[in-house]
């Protein structure tokens, strides 16, 4: 049965130092905050204190060494934040020291570049002809382009139903292989239309000219409009097995859930090279110039 509610659990990485605990100071009562948090600002403060008053920052002016200290609490507790992910904003210090060179920020993707710098970030050794993507630490994927079944049209007992079948579905997935839900907004594909306009071309009994340019406008609006000037939502999942063997068993469960229901996945279309390529061009170079 579906649950009224739904939280995000704890993570099984979670140490001592990210247990949050939350106590009164001067009758106000303070928000849940992780030790780590409260073990980082108490040090950081002994920190300060202890650089005024035995380094040679003593035998300075005392203006500066009131400013000195000033600064060094505000940098404390600034770097003693939490972000989002209620992580300390301390732990982004040596990302962000690292893309600050220019170099680190702009990748250069000429024909006669270096491409080791483009290779760190893709991190795609190699695209099959099937569409098996190999990735860099040895993994192998395959993505899949899916249409789901959620709509804000829905009634409370459809809804129901498709929160069973997803909780059923992920109840299943084996930590072997990993799923990413990408949507992008693409081009409108219009593969299955030209066949149908290809199909009709080829049963055309009397080739007159006027039913050829027809068609051949029929063709150009498809091509240059419908599949060029329109976007619309895909939506695809990427399965990343640690091994072939992994792969190949999310594979069936995946083909497994598709096959026997349509609450969670109506259709699952697996990718060949060239739809893995325009997938992929979508983060890596741009719709615009795709």
């Amino acid at each position: 049965m579906a649950k009224s509610s739904y939280r995000i659990t704890t993570p099984l990485n979670r140490g001592y130092l990210d247990h949050e605990i939350s106590f009164p100071i001067f009758g106000f009562q303070i928000p849940a905050t992780p030790l780590k948090q409260l073990v980082f600002l108490g040090g950081g403060m002994l920190v300060v204190a202890w650089a005024a008053m035995t380094t040679f920052i003593k035998d300075a002016n005392p203006a500066l060494i009131v400013l000195f200290v000033i600064w060094g609490f505000i940098a404390v507790f600034y770097l003693g934040g939490l972000t989002k992910t209620r992580e300390l904003r301390f732990r982004t210090v040596p990302a962000f020291l690292a893309y600050t060179p220019k170099r680190a920020r702009h990748v250069v993707t000429r024909r006669n570049a270096d491409p080791s710098e483009f290779y760190s970030i893709v991190g795609i050794d190699d695209v099959a002809e099937d569409g098996e993507i190999r990735f860099a630490d040895g993994s192998v994927g395959q993505v899949y382009l899916v249409v789901g079944s959620a709509s804000y049209l829905l009634f409370d007992e459809d809804r129901v139903a498709i929160l069973d079948r997803v909780d059923s579905f992920w109840r299943k997935v084996q930590t072997t292989c990993e799923y990413s839900l990408i949507t992008t907004k693409e081009p409108q594909r219009i593969y299955h239309q030209l066949a149908n306009l290809e199909r009709r071309n080829q049963a055309l009994e009397i080739r007159d000219p006027d039913l050829l340019e027809l068609q051949n406008e029929q063709h150009d609006i498809l091509t240059h409009h419908v599949g060029g000037k329109f976007s619309s939502i895909h939506q695809y999942v990427l399965l990343k097995g640690k091994s072939a063997e992994a792969l190949r068993q999310a594979h069936l469960i995946l083909q497994a859930e598709v096959e026997h229901s349509s609450l969670m996945i109506k259709e699952a279309t697996i990718l060949d090279r060239e739809e893995s390529y325009q997938m992929l061009r979508v983060f890596y170079q741009g719709v615009d110039a795709a």
